[in-house]
């Protein structure tokens, strides 16, 4: 049997062909783009990583994987009612992340967020009156303006990367566009004697999903599985 042939005996819960066109699956085949090929391990939600510059990965405790919405728009045609896609729009993902003081870094956790937005973004009202220790006088010319391009560059690359049992990633989410509209710190009380952490939105443009063994080996060993039947 040839890769592409429109004849199988494979049902759609056995091994077939991977492919990302219809015309590239065996007839009665599997779904597009997925097939069984052999015994896997089930995704567990503590194995990942959320790389972001400046915090290291082992102090963020949960995240939020990227989800989208596909907006629709009706039309009525006598009495019935169809629906059309318009757009999507990317949802907003969290992150949590437990708060230190003192080790690798040079400041708090909440330091660095409150730096990444007034080193880029921000300057408070007290900041443009202040007497410059360089130019020994008062910083009345410049005054950073709020844009996206400066919110990007302070948060930088943002990749969530889900792992297997041997530490490998096997799906890499890259937020494309990314930058944080809210930073939330926990309530301080008196009543408590847990960690404290802060949480953290993050907008962004679109997202793309790489999936380790989609293509190279995966692929040839599926190929040439289903040639040699």
């Amino acid at each position: 049997m040839g890769f592409g042939t429109n004849k199988s005996s494979f049902n759609k819960f056995g091994a077939g062909v991977v492919s990302s066109h219809e015309e590239g699956l065996p007839a009665e085949g599997v779904s597009p783009r997925g097939a069984v090929l052999a015994e896997g391990n089930l995704q567990t939600p503590y194995r990942f990583f959320l790389q972001i510059r400046g915090v290291d990965v082992a102090y963020i405790v949960n995240v939020g994987r990227p989800s989208y919405t596909v907006a629709t728009q009706d039309a009525k045609l006598l009495n019935w009612n169809f629906s059309y896609p318009t757009g999507i729009t990317w949802d907003p993902i969290s992150f949590s992340i437990r708060e230190l003081f003192e080790g690798y870094t040079f400041t708090s956790i909440l330091g660095l967020f409150y730096g990444k937005l007034v080193d880029y973004g921000w300057d408070p009202p007290t900041e443009l009156t202040r007497v410059s220790p360089v130019l020994n006088e008062q910083n009345k010319t410049y005054g950073k303006d709020l844009s996206k391009s400066a919110l990007k560059e302070s948060l930088g690359e943002v990749k969530i990367k889900s792992l297997n049992d041997e530490g490998e990633a096997v799906e890499t989410w890259t937020l494309h566009g990314a930058f944080i509209t809210s930073v939330k710190p926990s309530n301080l009380s008196y009543e408590q004697d847990g960690l404290t952490n802060i949480d953290v939105t993050v907008k962004y443009d679109f997202a793309t999903l790489e999936v380790a063994d989609a293509i190279g080996v995966f692929s040839a060993a599926a190929r040439a599985e289903v040639q040699s039947l």
